[in-house]
């Protein structure tokens, strides 16, 4: 696959700066998509899609200042995970053996609002919150940021950060629970 993306690009800067940023964000990208999808084989395919979207449009993508890069392969790859997601529940069912114990199965609250309501309302959700809530909740949980780093980038005090963090996360849930969905 990288050698598939190297191909996809024309300069030789280009090159050496995918390849740069392969290896700086390949493991944070298998993370992100392993905590999505649950399996390390899905989160290396999710990882393998994101880099040949990347691939495909890096001369944009260069342009934009780390962070902001680092931000959209975040969010390439959840999208990358999440179309995993979409596609192995198009297909049939495997049905379980007889050594798989269904009682250890627990699903997570926020998979479960992911599943039953999907990513798009949640994400709706978030930009209808005022500016400062969501751009504190996407510094997060989509570039992964400390509030250590978010309160550095956005030069305020980190008390400030967590309090804003603590109100974004109390007005999505309200907007979540207007729409139905109990968090």
């Amino acid at each position: 696959m990288f050698i598939l993306c190297m191909a996809m690009l024309d300069e030789p800067e280009d090159k050496v700066l995918f390849e740069q940023a392969y290896n700086r964000y390949k493991g944070k990208m298998i993370a992100l998509a392993y905590n999505i999808t649950g399996s390390y084989h899905d989160a290396e395919e999710a990882v393998s899609t994101a880099f040949l979207k990347i691939a495909e449009k890096f001369t944009k993508l260069k342009k934009l200042d780390g962070r902001k890069r680092a931000a959209y392969y975040c969010v390439i790859t959840k999208n990358c995970s999440y179309d995993i997601l979409r596609e192995r529940g198009r297909r049939e069912e495997i049905p379980l053996g007889e050594d798989e114990d269904l009682k250890d199965v627990s699903p997570d609250v926020s998979d479960e609002v992911l599943s039953d309501y999907g990513y798009e309302r949640i994400v709706e959700a978030i930009r209808s919150l005022p500016e400062k809530y969501a751009q504190v909740l996407y510094l997060q949980n989509v570039t992964g940021l400390s509030i250590a780093e978010i309160a550095s980038d956005l030069r305020q005090p980190e008390n400030v950060i967590r309090k804003r963090l603590e109100r974004a996360r109390q007005k999505l849930r309200e907007i979540l629970e207007e729409q139905g969905i109990t968090v």
